[in-house]
């Protein structure tokens, strides 16, 4: 094995060819190290894998690149890499520093002013550069937002601070839900829908609270909140919506199903389901431009959508849809099947949820109930299936009532559409 040092890597993300081709040559040449050319944003997402110690960032370069630096702050294989910003535009830097970059050069620069900024943050004389870098830009991560989160009715605001107290009188909720007449025509569909299967007729809301309870009108109240807050996202990268709200909502069937069966009691296992793959509409969304590179390496190579976002992001929906919940501040107890339905034994917070929703994807995948954007399958945690008090024998049994419960409650879909 040799012990040659091997050459940092300096990814250049730059739109004009001139440009590119000088800065190349010269930290090539002068500067010894190995360069990496992107010629667009996507380019530049995509290059993210060889993982570069310092990223030369052109605010010119074609692409969205704030949305490309929100997804780099947020990827954790980044954490040590540096970025500078390239630009003449010293409101474009200061947008850019707030995003999440390092520091800036600003253009026209000479070949030393570019040479002693990378010796600067790279540089053998300051061997602590880059743990320093890393520590700024994850305190930079907590401070940044992602820009245009949709925003939930603030109907479900209202339902959640009264829920708190469980002496609340029904007629309190019905009028803070009453206050918005679309949502609360929907809570009433719902409620008389073959979700609930009740036999006669509800025709007020205080019927259905009185009914339904209050914590389950509250966790209906959020589904409706839920889809009308990202029904508006009209930009995509691909992702099929009609496929991935049968999937999420199948999803949170069976976990309702296997919380009745076992006796769980958890009233929000439905809502855990709706909400579990919440990341990957936003990233689809807002990301467009990045995330069609996912969906892209999804068809190609057969890849689960978590294991090529990991590929080309350098992070998951998991991570984004926190981020989203934190923003719409939903219960704790749903955060888990968020970020661990994939990986339940790494659940602490609450790992029944995360098992819950980790096993009832699995199945809603299994009997192809939608679409989360790809056809693997996963493999059921052991563990799992144990935290749940679960066997491979009972859900084998209780397949034919699973299907029949996943079909029945596709009226939920139709009130919310």
């Amino acid at each position: 094995m040799s012990d040659e040092v091997q050459p940092k890597k300096i990814l250049i993300a730059q739109q004009d060819a001139t440009d590119r081709e000088f800065v190349r040559t010269f930290l090539e040449v002068i500067g010894g190290y190995e360069v990496i050319e992107a010629l667009s944003g996507v380019d530049l997402i995509r290059k993210l894998r060889l993982q570069p110690h310092l990223i030369l960032l052109d605010t010119q370069m074609k692409g969205d690149i704030l949305r490309a630096l929100e997804l780099m702050a947020r990827a954790p294989t980044l954490e040590h890499t540096a970025i500078a910003i390239l630009s003449y535009e010293q409101t474009k830097i200061r947008v850019c520093l707030e995003k999440g970059a390092d520091g800036f050069i600003i253009k026209p620069f000479s070949p030393d002013a570019l040479l002693a900024k990378i010796w600067k943050v790279l540089g053998a004389e300051q061997p602590e550069s880059t743990a320093e870098v890393a520590f700024t830009r994850n305190f930079k991560k907590q401070l940044t937002k992602i820009e245009n989160l949709p925003t939930l009715p603030s109907v479900y605001a209202e339902v959640d601070r009264i829920c708190q107290n469980p002496d609340v009188a029904a007629e309190e909720l019905s009028r803070a839900i009453e206050a918005d007449p679309p949502i609360t025509l929907k809570l009433l569909k719902l409620a008389n829908s073959a979700f609930f299967g009740f036999t006669r007729r509800i025709r007020t809301v205080k019927d259905a609270v009185s009914l339904l309870g209050n914590q389950a009108v509250r966790n209906a109240i959020l589904n409706i909140a839920i889809y009308e807050a990202t029904k508006g996202l009209d930009a995509s990268a691909g992702l099929n919506k009609k496929l991935f709200w049968a999937h999420s909502a199948g999803c949170g069937s069976i976990a309702r199903f296997l919380n009745q069966k076992l006796k769980l009691n958890r009233e929000d296992s439905f809502t855990a389901g709706i909400i579990h793959d919440m990341g990957k509409i936003i990233l689809d969304a807002l990301y467009a431009d990045y995330y069609g590179e996912v969906l892209r390496v999804v068809e190609q190579r057969g890849l689960s959508v978590r294991d090529a976002e990991a590929q080309v992001l350098g992070l998951d929906h998991g991570s984004i849809g926190l981020e989203l919940a934190a923003h719409w501040r939903l219960p704790d107890e749903l955060l888990d099947a968020i970020s661990h339905h994939h990986t339940p034994s790494r659940a602490e917070k609450d790992p029944q949820i995360a098992a819950l929703i980790h096993v009832s994807d699995a199945l809603c995948r299994k009997y192809k109930v939608g679409s989360g954007g790809d056809d693997v399958v996963p493999e059921v945690d052991p563990k799992a299936l144990e935290r749940l008090g679960l066997t491979p024998e009972n859900l084998a049994e209780w397949q034919a009532e699973i299907l029949e419960t996943v079909s029945r409650d596709k009226a939920i879909m139709a009130v919310l559409n």
